[in-house]
């Protein structure tokens, strides 16, 4: 099973670093607008942050898997940072380090399930000491 995985993921990997790119740029254009986004409660802004880049993550490392955790780290941070800064400039928006603590989050909960992965996605059977041997 985990082999057809990998075959499916090396196969689609085009698709994912297009998906990747268009959600960041989307991302980044519904940040960097001047109208602020529809929030009933506080809260909902940062499950926007907090998720969005949650998301971007997991994708960065479905379409670039070879990238370093540092590597993916900074450049999902400078994007909720670009984007932070941009609206400071907006008469409408406004910049809050409550949103930056929920980016960087989002980042670290994807990075978290990233080595996850890692660790135990790709898990296989131990033989146990009573199975016979294949060299024979």
């Amino acid at each position: 099973m985990w082999f057809t995985i990998m075959r499916q993921w090396v196969r689609y990997r085009p698709a994912f670093q297009i998906l990747f790119i268009s959600v960041v740029a989307f991302g980044m254009f519904l940040g960097m607008r001047p109208t602020p986004p529809p929030t009933a409660f506080s809260w909902m802004a940062t499950g926007y942050h907090l998720v969005g880049l949650f998301g971007c993550t997991v994708l960065s490392y479905l379409a670039y898997p070879r990238w370093r955790w540092w590597a993916r780290f900074v450049l999902m941070f400078a994007v909720g940072i670009s984007v932070e800064w941009v609206q400071s400039y907006h008469p409408t928006r406004s910049a809050d380090i409550h949103d930056v603590y929920a980016n960087t989050m989002g980042v670290a909960c994807g990075l978290a399930l990233i080595w996850l992965w890692e660790r135990f996605g790709k898990w296989q059977p131990r033989r146990s000491a009573s199975a016979p041997s294949r060299r024979g």
